[in-house]
């Protein structure tokens, strides 16, 4: 019996198993199996949800920072103007410079709990009288800066002030007005403590704009301790909390590629393995 004709390349380095399987290189299939790339989808569902709100709030603390960015371009942009004399304005707005020549009166107040640089002290708030207005005599409550408080807080700081005429220069921010619940005026007496401005200790001072105040400029020579904080946050803290934010969102990737992937598993197959086995 005559054996059948075989390709003389067919069984090239061939071996015989123990089964009597002849198996040949160039026949193998791979023994390498495709590793799927996520392995944990709780995981990966949650951090899809955690992604987006991580980078939204980043670009939130980006958008408030452009804000306030604008805001002090806009105050520093008033406050560079020249100051006008007060009866010449004919619309109040906050931050405008003015100019008023005029006299304190003995009617100073301590607003109180007001802190500089960490430190407890007052702010002097004192009635301004002016002979410019149209209408006669003019009132107006000026905020002449900080004082520390001493060590006795049962004790307040002197406060002087000059009894002649005086050139004082500021500018216009409104008043508190988060007593508005309180309808019945209370007139204090002078020299007294008080927690806040509003419309009932404004109104019982008879000021001309209960409304309003000013804030001495620091160049003024009667001004205190001035240093006034123009916004309650500014833009480089909306920045830093970007980052936080932006950086939170990077450690959230990280920990989802270590954590619900196979990423590990695959760039060591691909890396590590053999040089005889990369194909």
């Amino acid at each position: 019996m005559t054996a059948p004709n075989r390709s003389p390349t067919e069984y090239d380095d061939a071996f015989v198993t123990g089964t009597g399987i002849v198996s040949t290189k160039n026949r193998e299939p791979s023994r390498e199996t495709s590793v799927a790339f996520i392995r944990n989808w709780p995981l990966t569902i949650l951090c899809l949800c955690l992604l987006p709100a991580l980078i939204v709030l980043g670009n939130w603390q980006l958008y408030r920072a452009g804000q306030k960015q604008q805001i002090l371009d806009d105050i520093d942009a008033r406050l560079a103007a020249q100051p006008k004399k007060i009866d010449q304005i004919q619309e109040l707005k906050t931050y405008i410079p003015v100019r008023l020549t005029g006299f304190y009166t003995d009617e100073f107040f301590y607003l109180d709990n007001r802190t500089r640089n960490g430190r407890v002290g007052y702010e002097i708030l004192q009635v301004f009288e002016t002979g410019n207005s149209s209408q006669g005599e003019a009132r107006w409550l000026i905020n002449r800066g900080w004082l520390p408080a001493g060590s006795d807080r049962t004790k307040v700081p002197a406060v002087a002030y000059p009894l002649a005429a005086k050139v004082i220069t500021g500018f216009l921010y409104p008043s508190i007005t988060n007593d508005q619940a309180q309808t019945r005026q209370v007139r204090l007496a002078p020299h007294s403590r008080i927690q806040q401005l509003g419309p009932s200790f404004n109104e019982s001072l008879n000021l001309n704009h209960a409304s309003w105040h000013i804030r001495l400029s620091a160049d003024s020579d009667t001004a205190f301790l001035t240093n006034w904080q123009l916004v309650n946050i500014r833009p480089q803290k909306h920045i830093a909390y970007a980052v936080q934010w932006f950086s939170m969102a990077v450690a959230l990737l990280v920990l989802w590629l270590l954590a619900a992937t196979n990423l590990k598993q695959i760039v060591r197959e691909k890396w590590f393995k053999r040089p005889s086995e990369r194909t």
